[in-house]
């Protein structure tokens, strides 16, 4: 009598039950994924923020003259508190609060800022630019970072009159 070999795979059952376990599970996840995704994104620009303010203010002693960083208005410093369309990084030689005209030698704006993420929401304390002298210090300015979402946390960038720059994360 021949002997019946038996079959290797899975049984549709088998199979239903393994998909309806992912299901539940990625159903689980995608709450706190989403939660993640939010923070990480406010911590890169929260972030970049954070080094374009001491990339500034390094300029400023490199170059002996003011540096600004203001919100950007295509391409221009903006007189506004709204800092979700970017922020520009650029030099102020004749003191005017705006920024300088470019030439070959010196390219102005030295960085340029694309606008930040629509669920993200950036303000300055002030409609004037973040101003660092020469000898490194500073017009004093805070700069929150927070989300439109419900229960966002924020993060501060603050540079004080002496130059200092500190980032704070409050939940």
């Amino acid at each position: 009598m021949p002997m019946k070999t038996p079959y290797n795979g899975f049984t549709l059952v088998e199979l239903i039950i393994v998909v309806v376990i992912a299901a539940i599970l990625a159903t689980i996840a995608v709450p706190s994924f989403t939660s993640l995704i939010r923070d990480k994104r406010q911590y890169s620009a929260a972030g970049q923020l954070f080094g374009d303010l001491h990339m500034a203010k390094s300029e400023a002693i490199k170059r002996n003259a003011r540096v600004l960083v203001c919100a950007n208005l295509s391409g221009a410093c903006a007189a506004t508190t709204n800092w979700a369309n970017g922020w520009l990084v650029c030099a102020d030689q004749n003191e005017d609060g705006t920024c300088d005209a470019s030439t070959a030698t010196n390219p102005n704006p030295i960085v340029i800022r694309s606008p930040i993420h629509s669920t993200l929401v950036l303000t300055a304390n002030s409609t004037s630019p973040v101003i660092f002298n020469p000898n490194g210090t500073a017009v004093a300015r805070t700069l929150v970072l927070s989300g439109n979402w419900s229960n966002p946390s924020t993060r501060t960038n603050t540079v004080a009159a002496t130059g200092t720059i500190t980032s704070t994360k409050t939940p």
